[in-house]
């Protein structure tokens, strides 16, 4: 009886575990779920392209500063 209850509720808990993962699949890949995944991913490219020119125009200003200082160009 031990083992049958143990069994039992092991299924149940597995049968929640694939009903709930199963609910976020489908909503994934519903067409709005692609959407906001798409929206997701725009967002975050476009925060790490905003990011990357505004650390790279700051790297080659202060290269052009330090250019600049050695070969005396600034006077």
């Amino acid at each position: 009886m031990g083992k049958r209850l143990f069994w039992f509720v092991v299924g149940v808990g597995l049968a929640a575990i694939i009903i709930l993962k199963g609910k976020e699949y489908y909503e994934r890949f519903t067409p709005k779920g692609v959407a906001d995944q798409i929206s997701k991913t725009q967002e975050g490219v476009t925060s790490w392209l905003g990011d990357f020119f505004d650390t790279m125009s700051q790297a080659m200003a202060e290269r052009e500063t330090e250019l600049r200082e050695a070969t005396g160009l600034d006077g």
